[in-house]
């Protein structure tokens, strides 16, 4: 699979100002008014060498006043480390925004968001952190194809962890991948994938094809292919090569033609697979094929 069942992608969490304030609303927290979702820096860096950075942050303006900041933070394993930094990125949005500033972190498994959740201790009187979080118990389910169409991102989050126990959530995440910039479909599509057993699988294959779902954009017809076993298996592979490469622009390592060509010509999905999962972690685009 193209993405591991039991982490939080870090291209889910960037670049997605309506994903924080609509996570946030469904923990219950009142949102304060505001006309608009800006994305804001999400390198938290001090006077000290030392830099921190969260792996997104979104500021919520009313007019022009910044009305609150939301740090995101995607949690995959124990990492005490990590935690021991969250006072500082809110610390520091805040000080940097003049406006008051929440920490959001989202888990693959409710185990995890638990272990998120635990106080974090600064030894100053009341200035504990307690991160707000997320897993899948806590994620909305997303039914209504209207709400999908406004919401993408919480969709694909929402079809991830219920899509097994509700296959109707699955049309519904088409509809929102239908909405969604062409850029990002590739990797909403594994990503939704990667949280479903095999019947499930099957089940969105099956509704994203042309012949089973009036879906025609290029994506579809490319990605999943025309109804044809072959056709399906070339897509598949193509829209992965895609994947890896744009998974390296988006994490600011510029591939060379050698390496594109050579992740474009690929048409084995194994390899495919293996190549994006490292794309997600090397420090060079070469490093792919180590």
């Amino acid at each position: 699979m193209p993405t591991r069942e039991h982490e939080i992608p870090l291209w889910l969490v960037q670049n997605q100002p309506a994903m924080a304030p609509a996570l946030l609303e469904s923990l219950g927290f009142e949102v304060p008014r505001h006309t608009e979702v800006l994305n804001t820096s999400s390198a938290l860096t001090n006077c000290d060498p030392k830099e921190f950075n969260s792996d997104g942050a979104v500021v919520l303006r009313d007019g022009s006043k910044n009305v609150m900041a939301v740090v995101v933070e995607r949690q995959n394993g124990h990492d005490s480390d990590k935690r021991q930094s969250w006072p500082a990125y809110l610390v520091t949005l805040h000080v940097r925004l003049k406006c008051p500033a929440m920490l959001l972190v989202l888990c693959p498994s409710d185990a995890m968001a638990r272990w998120s959740a635990a106080p974090i201790r600064t030894g100053h009187p009341g200035f504990d952190l307690v991160p707000l979080t997320i897993g899948p118990s806590r994620m909305p389910k997303i039914t209504d194809e209207q709400q999908a169409r406004l919401l993408p991102e919480l969709s694909v989050l929402s079809a991830h962890a219920h899509g097994n126990s509700d296959p109707g959530m699955l049309k519904v995440v088409v509809e929102a991948l239908n909405s969604t910039a062409a850029t990002n479909r590739t990797f909403y599509y594994d990503y939704v994938l990667s949280g479903l057993n095999e019947a499930a699988r099957k089940e969105l294959e099956g509704l994203m094809a042309v012949g089973t779902y009036e879906w025609q954009s290029d994506f579809a017809r490319e990605y999943v292919g025309i109804g044809r076993e072959e056709g399906r298996e070339e897509g598949a592979a193509l829209g992965v090569a895609r994947s890896v490469i744009a998974v390296l622009e988006t994490r600011g390592l510029a591939p060379s033609s050698e390496v594109r060509e050579r992740v474009e010509a690929c048409t084995d999905l194994q390899t495919l697979d293996q190549w994006l999962r490292a794309a997600m972690k090397v420090d060079r685009p070469e490093d792919l094929f180590d």
